[in-house]
């Protein structure tokens, strides 16, 4: 528990912390060195080939030809279609989310990201297959594995890459406490600092990046800079923006606790104070549970909107 506490520390903290850094330096990750596609390498886990940005078709027209998605392949100036062509982006009618493994919540919410037409919200991992639609004719169709859902207000800047912690622990910096690996490519290196700050997401959200780094792993697009300190130069990266692999969200429990049975809350034997106010007898018959907002709280009905607005007097 320490030793994440004291990396989750030295991530988070921003650029102007570091003893040293130096905007001017090559990012080797910057080279266009995705030939082509390796479909064999799309079910490897923790993987970093078959990455795709992808955002909804906006265009009116009769389905299938409109209204499903457009893909592009990270880090690659092309992008190789269902029928072997290559151009900047591909189109398709459909998503197979049920290599997912996914609920329908998480779905849901994978969906609704894409379908927000924000550049580059989310990248998805999988293959290209094809669809037949009768007295139409077959058009591709994309199969994820894996989506990753930006965390942050930005468009992406920069190579994309995969980081996960190495698990080294060091007495000075700059620490290469870090692997990025350049999506689409073999292409790696060491980082000893993220500048999460520059995605513009809060910092809720950068702390769940970094949980999620360190768990397991997380993707940024941003671009290189170094720093420098007592234990000599190290590589850094911005985060442009930085993504989160969707999951299926553990289902919330609500508690019903304080003194007087006033609170519902995630937290299981919540305490308050024990004054007695009229309106604590309307929650006896309400129901606390998750509500619109992912909280949990009181539901609200006509019944305990007029005992609120009225209540009994003890």
């Amino acid at each position: 528990m320490t030793s994440r506490f004291i990396l989750a520390l030295s991530l988070v903290a921003p650029l102007a912390t570091a003893a040293c850094t130096d905007v001017s330096v090559e990012d080797e990750f910057l080279e266009d060195d995705v030939v082509d596609v390796d479909d064999s390498k799309a079910d490897i886990a923790g993987g970093t080939y078959t990455f795709y940005s992808i955002t909804r078709d906006a265009r009116r027209c009769a389905f299938p030809y409109c209204g499903g998605y457009w893909l592009e392949r990270v880090n690659a100036s092309s992008t190789k279609c269902h029928d072997g062509r290559y151009a900047d982006r591909c189109y398709v009618p459909t998503l197979d989310t049920a290599r997912l493994g996914l609920g329908e919540a998480a779905v849901e919410k994978i969906n609704g990201e894409i379908s927000a037409l924000r550049e580059g919200n989310v990248l998805v991992r999988g293959t290209f297959g094809r669809r037949t639609y009768e007295q139409v004719g077959t058009f591709g169709e994309f199969r994820p594995t894996e989506a990753w859902l930006g965390q942050g207000p930005n468009a992406p800047v920069g190579p994309f890459a995969m980081v996960e912690d190495t698990g080294v622990r060091c007495f000075t910096f700059p620490c290469n406490s870090m692997r990025e690996k350049k999506l689409n490519s073999s292409a790696s290196a060491y980082l000893a600092e993220i500048g999460w700050d520059v995605s513009g997401a809060t910092e809720e959200a950068i702390g769940a990046g970094v949980n999620a780094l360190v768990e397991n792993a997380v993707i940024i697009a941003g671009e290189r800079y170094s720093v420098r300190g007592p234990g000599g130069r190290g590589k850094a990266r911005t985060a442009t923006n930085f993504y989160v692999r969707a999951t299926d969200e553990a289902e919330k429990t609500c508690y019903v606790g304080g003194c007087s049975g006033q609170i519902c809350s995630e937290n299981e034997g919540a305490i308050s104070t024990c004054e007695w106010r009229p309106e604590y007898a309307c929650y006896r018959e309400a129901t606390c549970e998750v509500q619109d907002d992912g909280r949990c709280g009181w539901t609200a009905t006509p019944e305990l909107d007029a005992c609120l607005a009225s209540p009994p007097q003890e």
